[in-house]
């Protein structure tokens, strides 16, 4: 799933909107002193899901 279309995914079961969302997710990302953008911060969590539990 692309970073839009999760934003809108998110924002529509939140009863949100998506801008909100992306605000949300970008403020928890820095919160954890990471400087990344949230597609990238998704993707590497998700490479290490893989890793840890599928793989």
């Amino acid at each position: 799933m692309g970073y839009r279309k999760l934003l809108k995914a998110v924002a529509k079961e939140e009863n949100t909107t998506p801008k909100e969302v992306d605000r949300e997710i970008r403020a928890a990302i820095k919160a954890a002193g990471l400087d990344m953008h949230p597609a990238a911060f998704i993707a590497m969590c998700a490479a290490k899901v893989k890793k840890d539990y599928i793989s």
